[in-house]
């Protein structure tokens, strides 16, 4: 199973240098920090990475996540499906300074002990190709149909009382003894 490939660290040295290509589906299910947000865990996502050497001799991976998932919508707190398709490219480093020293299109994944853990990578890849807040179109919202269908009733204007009535009701009478 591809997910039990990654859950082995692998050699990036190795991997840059062949200039390695991974294409992997993954199940819903193998994201389990995102699975709070989902609604259901059926499905999979399609990864793509590509290992490779920048001409700065700069160990990097360009990857790209596709898939579909089953969110809440934030209207009608009814379930939504929604497209993810994300590009990412990743500097691997080894220290903080290295971090620092990335160029701005790339994002620093840290290798330990020579060694990269792939899924957990991944799941912060997943966990950023999520709309921060998903919506069903308009048209398709079950909250935007039940206001239009049911309209609201016009209700007569209540009287409001000023909390502050009494106050001047005082005032009046010390006026009036005076």
């Amino acid at each position: 199973m591809a997910n039990d490939y990654l859950q082995e660290p692998l050699d990036p040295y190795k991997y840059c240098a062949a200039e390695r290509e991974i294409s992997v589906e993954l199940p819903l299910e193998s994201m389990q920090r995102a699975s709070d947000l989902l609604l259901d865990n059926d499905g999979r996502i399609k990864l793509t990475l590509k290992f490779s050497f920048s001409s700065q001799r700069l160990m990097q991976v360009e990857g790209r996540l596709t898939g579909e998932v089953t969110l809440e919508c934030q209207r009608c707190l009814g379930p939504t499906r929604q497209a993810l398709d994300t590009e990412f490219l990743w500097g691997l480093v080894t220290t903080e300074e290295a971090a620092s020293n990335l160029p701005r299109t790339h994002e620093p994944v840290f290798i330990e002990n020579d060694r990269l853990q792939l899924l957990p990578v991944i799941g912060d890849e997943f966990l950023l190709a999520l709309p921060l807040v998903a919506y069903h179109p308009e048209d398709e919202c079950q909250l935007q149909s039940f206001e239009q269908d049911q309209p609201l009733a016009d209700k007569p204007a209540e009287e409001k009382t000023n909390p502050f009535g009494a106050l001047a009701d005082l005032k009046k009478s010390l006026k009036t003894k005076q």
